[in-house]
């Protein structure tokens, strides 16, 4: 194991954690327009 393989396998492990948090905001977010959407009827009724 030399010291650039374990560098390029802890950049690998670095992108692939940054796109999981990148797809989570993204659903996070989708969720939070979802939930305005269900909840704006109810305000304006109210």
């Amino acid at each position: 194991m030399s010291l650039e393989w374990v560098s390029g396998q802890w950049s690998a492990i670095s992108y692939q954690l940054s796109a999981i948090s990148y797809q989570l905001s993204a659903i996070s977010y989708q969720l939070s327009v979802i939930g305005q959407r269900l909840t704006a009827p109810q305000v304006a009724c109210a």
